[in-house]
């Protein structure tokens, strides 16, 4: 039996048809009632923001309130837990990110089984990760940095938010595709991590687009490549990694939204169109290009692939890097 999360959408629209009319009517219309959408980091945050845009739309689309409920804690462990263990109704939320494939990686005991408690809804969107050194640097391009740290083992200097934060697997799966060593210095947050790069305490950062908007206006840091096909509209001068001469290393922030397992597949269905109507709004669009997303809204079967291979992705870098799951 494939994994909850890979089952795709043409599935439980089938299921749909393929019911009998009085089955059909037994099923109430959805939304019919307030919807939970649990960010489970703080406020404030990038995931925060994407979040409340798309619920505030979905609450005007459907007539029904859809809530962000912020519930950190446990790098995202602790709001995910409670959504897997909520009535699969539909009307409890994960808005997930990239911690959700990384968690099962560095936890040696995880409260729910990733693939089989939750099920993919859609990714919702994406924005570009970025490599950053100070304006200060004398590195102008990614591979001047990336031979001298091949040549200087642990020389250079990356900020993170903490252990098993995003920009630390993201910059150990650099160093592990490209032979550099690089010597991490973790910080308290993401934020503490940025301004440690803008003061010239770290060499490099590799971060997302929407955290670091701010630092670029400041002009107190330089990008080296970004991570998506063409060049962000924000940073036009800065190349991709691709163009960068890193052409194996694709990665984005993404966030997207996951429900309990055995959550009835026309509520799947139905809220997966809510979705996607939302995303392809202009109004949705415009609001997540201020902050550097752009919009998504894949299947279910898509999502659930993605995840999966994110779990085996970062579960090969975890073990290369010689990180130990707590």
């Amino acid at each position: 039996m494939l994994p909850l999360l890979r089952r795709p959408l043409a599935a439980a629209a089938a299921a749909c048809v393929l019911l009998p009319a009085w089955a059909q009517a037994q099923q109430p219309a959805y939304p019919n009632k307030p919807v939970r959408l649990v960010v489970p980091f703080a406020p404030g945050g990038p995931n925060d923001v994407l979040a409340r845009v798309l619920a505030q739309k979905l609450s005007t689309d459907t007539g029904q309130s859809f809530v962000v409920e912020n519930k950190a804690g446990a790098g995202g462990i602790i709001g995910t837990d409670a959504v897997a263990k909520a009535a699969p109704d539909g009307y409890v939320l994960c808005f997930i990110s990239a911690p959700f494939t990384m968690s099962p990686a560095l936890q040696a005991d995880m409260p729910y089984d990733t693939e089989r408690d939750l099920v993919a809804v859609t990714k919702v969107a994406e924005s570009p990760m970025v490599m950053m050194v100070p304006s200060t640097s004398r590195f102008s391009t990614a591979q001047e940095l990336i031979d001298y740290a091949r040549k200087n083992p642990e020389k250079i200097t990356y900020g993170s938010g903490g252990v098993g934060s995003t920009p630390h697997l993201t910059t150990e799966w650099l160093g592990a595709l490209t032979g550099a060593k690089f010597l991490h210095v973790p910080y308290k947050g993401g934020g503490e991590s940025i301004k440690a790069l803008m003061a010239g305490e770290v060499d490099l950062l590799i971060d997302s687009i929407t955290s670091t908007a701010g630092a670029f206006a400041s002009g107190r840091i330089k990008g080296l490549g970004v991570g998506q096909a063409q060049r962000a509209p924000q940073l036009p001068s800065v190349p991709t990694f691709a163009e960068a001469g890193l052409k194996d290393f694709s990665v984005t922030h993404w966030v997207g939204v996951v429900a309990p397992a055995k959550t009835p597949a026309p509520v799947l269905a139905a809220l997966h169109a809510e979705i996607l109507k939302a995303l392809k709004s202009d109004e949705v669009t415009k609001k997540f290009a201020e902050i550097g997303a752009h919009p998504v809204g894949d299947s279910p079967q898509a999502f659930g692939g993605f995840i999966h291979d994110e779990l085996v992705r970062w579960k090969a870098v975890v073990k290369q890097a010689g990180i130990q799951p707590q």
